[in-house]
């Protein structure tokens, strides 16, 4: 019998990771609110669970190996790798010049590194609610009660086509036109928001939201 995940334990799980990231030293809300997406897309998404990909990184397994190799950075060698995890998985099956919850551009990307860098090592800290969340059935807008419920910043403002009559791509653009890098930042609780819902139409086949970005290169020549 499949194992379905409750909306309650979506919910304690996106709260308790985004108060064990304050507690680690983010203070961007922006930043707390799209890391912590990552991740619990990252955690629902791992073998044991949805196996969109093939990882265990925030599993007690995963936490307990990083520990071992890496005792006084664990928390943030498990962000990181997780992170790296989703946007591999991401890349794969998108075109280049893409926005995706894993990958939000070049700029943005080099800002949530210097975040991650900050983050404070502290052995008392774990993602324990990410661990214990267990699924291997989803319904469609599972996302929808993490968007309502715990990020105040985020609400949801696209009203996206279902994608269960839809090929069975691995992807799906979510808009004809295409972002360009300095439109992004102003955008950007938008764009979360549009990513993270697509996400939530994923039941039982990934197919993984995003939008075009526009190349330096055209931009320039523009």
């Amino acid at each position: 019998m499949s194992i379905r995940m409750a909306s309650t334990d979506v919910v304690d799980a996106f709260t308790s990771t985004r108060e064990t990231l304050e507690k680690a030293e983010i203070k961007d809300d922006f930043f707390l609110d799209l890391i912590t997406s990552c991740l619990l897309i990252e955690r629902v998404g791992e073998s044991s669970n949805q196996d969109w990909w093939e990882s265990r990184v925030l599993s007690e397994t995963g936490r307990a190996r990083l520990s071992e190799v890496t005792p006084k950075t664990q928390l943030r060698s498990q962000i990181t790798l997780a992170l790296k995890v989703g946007r591999k998985a991401e890349s794969d099956q998108l075109p280049d010049d893409s926005i995706s919850l894993f990958s939000f551009g070049p700029q943005m990307d080099s800002r949530l590194t210097a975040v991650l860098e900050g983050i404070e090592s502290d052995e008392d800290l774990a993602l324990e609610a990410l661990e214990a969340l267990t699924s291997q059935s989803l319904e469609e807008g599972w996302t929808d009660i993490v968007i309502a419920e715990t990020a105040s910043n985020i609400t949801p403002s696209t009203d996206l086509e279902p994608l269960s009559n839809s090929s069975f791509d691995d992807s799906y653009l979510i808009e004809d036109s295409s972002y360009v890098q300095d439109d992004i930042e102003p955008d950007k609780w938008r764009i979360l928001t549009t990513l993270l819902q697509g996400y939530g139409q994923c039941t039982d086949q990934l197919q993984v939201p995003y939008y075009s970005l526009e190349s330096e290169l055209k931009s320039e020549n523009a």
